[in-house]
């Protein structure tokens, strides 16, 4: 009996080193697998406060007159996301039967309102119009899918400023479409392009010694196509086109023009 005893003991003795010796080489592999950083640095994956990416976004309408023009608008926004008071960008209104006015504009931006899930900007418009530049006040809202921009009875601060008369009081032109920046740059870049080299690319002559230039141009950047309204100060004519176009760096090819 004393011996069966020492023998269960022998054995229980056995597995209890068995087992420790399985639980340290245990322990060992995993402390091997640790990964310690060069240096001891510690990496910090908390990206609340890394630098934000600024974004872009953009905005378009253009509608066709009765006229047979169009009334067009855009702006261009810069940001540093919802958590940024800052913003900057360029504006443009291009009615088809009134003057236009263009420029670039800085300031300050709300949070988004939860009811309209829009952001409102106050920023101050270096505005360019019938071959004077002023700088003006200007409030615009903008948010996922669109963005309008306020105007009203402006007034002279008393300093060369314009500012609204009655902020409160605005109306807000129809609403311009979100589209991607980079599609917005080249329907601008061939509008641009067209109406610089109409006398080159129109296949018509001029009357009377007169040249041509055109009075409209709409590029449609994603059949890679448009239309053209030109005249020579005697006769009018209107074209389509097919161009080709290649970003970087940009450069626009017209393939058709009839």
């Amino acid at each position: 009996m004393k011996n069966t005893f020492k023998i269960k003991q022998i054995i229980i003795f056995i597995l209890i080193v068995i087992i420790v010796g399985v639980i340290v080489m245990s322990l060992k592999i995993k402390k091997e697998h640790i990964i310690i950083p060069e240096n001891n640095t510690v990496v910090n994956t908390d990206t609340t406060n890394q630098q934000q990416q600024p974004i872009n976004l953009c905005y378009y309408r253009g509608d066709k007159a009765t006229s047979g023009y169009y009334d067009v608008a855009w702006i261009k926004i810069n940001t540093m996301g919802s958590a940024s008071d800052k913003i900057t960008g360029e504006f443009r209104n291009l009615p088809a039967e009134k003057d236009s006015k263009i420029g670039t504009f800085e300031g300050t931006v709300g949070l988004i309102d939860r009811v309209t899930m829009a952001r409102t900007a106050n920023v101050w418009w270096d505005s360019l119009a019938e071959g004077m530049n002023i700088k003006e006040e200007l409030v615009f809202k903008f948010g996922d899918g669109g963005a309008t921009v306020g105007f009203g009875e402006m007034i002279n601060r008393g300093d060369g400023v314009y500012v609204y008369k009655d902020k409160t009081n605005l109306t807000y032109i129809k609403s311009m479409s979100q589209i991607d920046c980079q599609t917005l740059d080249e329907k601008l870049f061939v509008e641009k392009y067209i109406e610089d080299n109409i006398k080159n690319i129109a296949t018509k002559k001029p009357v009377l010694g007169g040249t041509w230039y055109a009075t409209s141009v709409m590029a449609n950047p994603i059949a890679h196509n448009g239309e053209v309204t030109y005249e020579d100060g005697h006769i009018q004519n209107k074209a389509n086109f097919i161009y080709t176009y290649q970003n970087k760096p940009q450069s626009v090819t017209v393939t058709k023009f009839e």
